[in-house]
């Protein structure tokens, strides 16, 4: 196919690990960071037993300091990603309680939602994610087909800057780990994330590709190399607007 990135035996190998899985369906190691809230965007899909296509909502970050990741995070963008619900006991349900406590303090329970503020009154806000655990939420076995509940794990914004909320004061957390292996810039030179960026500008996703991953000082950086090649590298700069893409698919370092 046209489209289809080549990658070396190495790089497929970097990817195939028996260790480090990122646990639950979150999609991202990140658990408790703070970070500019840049959009919110969605879209319908359909994976795995779905029997239809659902909403599946973005929320798209820049300016990130990790505070908790379950593995080295390389990059200062990122993304959570959740499955609509209107339910309260499901992740979304969780996520919109927590807006509410810190958007909505003081406004009545029973207040209609043209007097409450809603999720886009965090875009543009500095704030705090956490995932917490021991949320119970609905499930079926599949062995007796009975409805039952079980703990689970979903994030919870903790503080906005400006608005309210408790601070993250860096007290009890464990510091997120460091890559085993990681390149070391000499003074003067640049960093392999200032070095992608150097390499991105003025082309085409494909002719990036067919460069980015023979540059020594990209390969001296494992967990970068891995987000470019899982994607998240690219799509993160251009969702926090560091990258544009013109209609021709070139893209500018803003």
């Amino acid at each position: 196919m046209a489209d289809e990135i080549a990658l070396t035996p190495d790089q497929v190998m970097e990817q195939l690990k028996t260790r480090g899985f990122t646990t639950g369906n979150f999609g991202t190691p990140l658990r408790h960071f703070r970070g500019v809230l840049d959009s919110i965007t969605g879209a319908m899909v359909q994976r795995g037993q779905m029997a239809q296509a659902r909403l599946e909502v973005t929320y798209h970050f820049s300016k990130i300091e990790v505070f908790s990741s379950i593995e080295p995070y390389p990059t200062n963008v990122g993304e959570i990603s959740l499955l609509h619900s209107n339910t309260v006991r499901s992740n979304m349900g969780v996520l919109g309680k927590s807006m509410d406590k810190i958007l909505n303090a003081g406004v009545d329970e029973n207040a209609g939602q043209d007097k409450v503020s809603n999720q886009d009154a965090l875009i543009g806000k500095v704030q705090e994610w956490k995932m917490t655990s021991g949320h119970m939420f609905p499930y079926r076995d599949d062995a007796t087909g009975l409805w039952g509940e079980r703990p689970n794990d979903a994030w919870e914004v903790q503080y906005v800057e400006g608005i309210g909320g408790t601070p993250h004061s860096g007290a009890g957390e464990a510091a997120p780990a460091t890559p085993a292996v990681a390149a070391v810039p000499k003074a003067g030179s640049v960093t392999p994330m200032q070095q992608a960026l150097n390499l991105l500008n003025g082309k085409t996703a494909q002719e990036w590709n067919n460069v980015v991953f023979q540059d020594p000082i990209i390969k001296g950086d494992p967990q970068l190399t891995n987000s470019i090649i899982q994607g998240t590298f690219l799509s993160g700069l251009v969702a926090a607007g560091t990258v544009t893409v013109d209609a021709d698919g070139r893209h500018t370092v803003v």
